[in-house]
């Protein structure tokens, strides 16, 4: 693949924001994207078309869309999580340009998460595609979660992932993002997935969602360009999890993420200052949320003059 059909999918609007226990404002939200769309960023998940009891920070999904539709002049491409046929027509009603419809290949966790077992979730699919095959401006992605661990049922064999990889590419799905939704995936284990994957399925694109709760995040983006994915989704400020999955936290943050493959020397079309003056905005309406970016907390690389203060005299002999 040409290193220029990289794409980072911004997912921190919805994955960022879904587990806080405040609700941002609708307004905030507006601002928020519209500022990582200035940064560059050509896709943006803007929240999640869920029951809002279930996640009521997205009670105001029609509201946010409204007011950042006009982005689509500029070529952003708008998304929604949607689990369902329902989740979908309110999606497709606010304006959307892409469903990203999604379950979880764990039984337990599509049971947790959203009261279905995978094979319902799948029937949910069908029922999605067929409803909107006439809308030739609509784009379907498929997420697969638990692909590289699930907190209810360990590591799944390979074999299981790729059934349902099939199962989602049968029913004419050319777009599969693999999620670490708890961040248990590792580098060899990530190689092998998405290898098995890439040559089961050379008609798919596929995609990674990479969680960073145990420190391995950029190490498996390394791995899964290596291996051949140009689709990685981050969240902003390294923000979010699942709040149906115990222990997850922690997205692949956009700053991290830009900043390795501009220091590999791959272009990602993205403004990697604005996305950091994009963190400080994000912190400033959650101050009692700490970021977890760590260039958002060591800041990029820079020289400083020695012998003044910043470069000067340290204790540190190792």
């Amino acid at each position: 693949m040409n290193p220029a059909d990289l794409r980072i999918v911004e997912v921190g609007p919805r994955d960022g924001l879904q587990n806080l226990s405040a609700f941002v404002a609708t307004d905030r939200k507006t601002d928020l994207i519209r500022r990582l769309a200035a940064c560059g960023i050509r896709e943006i998940q803007t929240g999640a078309f869920v029951n809002p009891r279930a996640i009521p920070q997205f009670r105001d999904m029609k509201d946010v869309l409204a007011g950042v539709r006009s982005l689509q002049n500029d070529g952003v491409v708008l998304t929604t999580l949607v689990p369902n046929l329902q989740g979908a027509r309110d999606a497709v009603a606010a304006g959307v340009d892409k469903l990203d419809f999604f379950f979880s290949v764990s039984r337990s966790h599509n049971l947790n998460n959203v009261r279905q077992t995978p094979q319902e979730s799948i029937a949910a699919l069908r029922q999605v595609l067929d409803e909107f095959k006439s809308n030739r401006g609509l784009a379907i992605r498929v997420n697969l979660a638990t692909v590289f661990g699930c907190p209810f049922e360990g590591y799944l064999e390979t074999a299981v992932i790729l059934k349902y990889v099939e199962k989602t590419a049968r029913l004419g799905v050319r777009e599969i993002t693999l999620c670490d939704t708890v961040g248990w995936g590792y580098p060899s284990q990530v190689e092998a997935i998405l290898k098995g994957c890439l040559a089961a399925f050379p008609e798919v694109v596929f995609g990674v969602h990479l969680h960073n709760t145990r420190g391995l995040g950029l190490a498996n983006a390394l791995k899964a360009w290596e291996t051949g994915i140009r689709v990685f989704d981050s969240a902003i400020g390294g923000l979010g999890g699942c709040p149906f999955a115990p222990g997850a936290s922690g997205n692949v943050a956009t700053e991290d993420l830009v900043f390795l493959f501009q220091s590999m020397g791959v272009s990602t079309g993205i403004d990697l200052d604005m996305v950091l003056d994009t963190a400080s905005f994000l912190q400033g309406i959650l101050p009692d949320t700490p970021l977890t970016s760590s260039l958002f907390r060591a800041g990029p690389p820079r020289k400083v003059p020695f012998g003044t203060e910043e470069g000067g005299k340290s204790d540190c002999v190792s």
